[in-house]
């Protein structure tokens, strides 16, 4: 069964928009998206090896290392926090051959940090490891919109959440987007993140896409979300032009 699930974004910034044509183009060579919902699991996630003599001796252990990814995805550095010293040098090695990938903020790769949990259990005879994002933390309440005049010609623009009386929009109608045979064939799951403006009606228009990992649903996205309908942002309780930007998100759920 397929759900796809949504998440607000409210982007900082004034966004200088193209034209109309190129504003709901349906682009191949947009930048990957890297949901902010959850940290992307690294990939190639091999075990660390179970040191022989610990293994012989029915020792256990834990080990805690800190990697910083750069945007590109490479691991800049990766540094021991917390570990009994045997175990070490067996979870150091396997994490460099960890694939990590960047997070993404507002559409665009920053630098990040994972905390790596490995724990060697003598029982089970191997090491079992879990990731958790420590930066960015990324949540709607963190990133201000961005406020447009009504003129828009002027560009004037104020960050929700620097100004009092600044209320971002609200989503009151976001119909959920049909996947596309294509993709629903190949199972395929991602992310599209979409920049718009939330006019005082309450309505999207300007619809631009920003990133996405889900190429074949690019369209499937924009149409659903030029239907979504909000509340409308305000400046002292009176409707003003809002820049956001929305993560639509594909899930696919499979059940027997």
């Amino acid at each position: 069964m397929a759900h796809p699930a949504f998440i607000l974004l409210l982007a900082g910034g004034f966004l200088a928009l193209p034209s109309e044509a190129q504003q709901t183009a349906v682009r191949d060579d947009l930048p990957k998206c890297v949901s902010t919902l959850e940290p992307p699991i690294p990939e190639n996630m091999i075990r660390p090896k179970y040191p022989k003599n610990a293994l012989r001796n029915g020792i256990g252990g834990k080990v805690e290392v800190r990697a910083a990814v750069a945007p590109s995805g490479k691991i800049d550095e990766l540094t021991v926090v917390n570990s009994e010293s045997e175990f070490s040098a067996s979870a150091i090695k396997a994490i460099r051959q960890w694939r990590f990938r960047a997070m993404a903020v507002a559409g665009h790769p920053v630098e990040s940090t994972y905390r790596v949990h490995v724990r060697f259990d003598p029982l089970l005879q191997e090491a079992n490891s879990d990731v958790e994002l420590e930066s960015p933390q990324v949540s709607s309440s963190t990133i201000p919109a961005s406020a447009v005049s009504p003129e828009e010609v002027q560009g004037e623009n104020a960050h929700l959440g620097s100004e009092p009386g600044l209320v971002e929009p609200k989503p009151l109608y976001s119909p959920e987007p049909e996947f596309s045979e294509k993709a629903r064939k190949a199972a395929e799951q991602g992310t599209v993140s979409i920049s718009l403006k939330v006019g005082t009606d309450g309505l999207p228009r300007d619809l631009r896409l920003v990133c996405s990992s889900a190429t074949d649903l690019n369209e499937n996205a924009m149409e659903a979300v030029k239907r979504w309908k909000f509340a409308p942002g305000t400046r002292g309780g009176k409707p003003i032009i809002v820049q956001i930007e929305v993560e639509v998100q594909f899930h696919v759920y499979s059940g027997r």
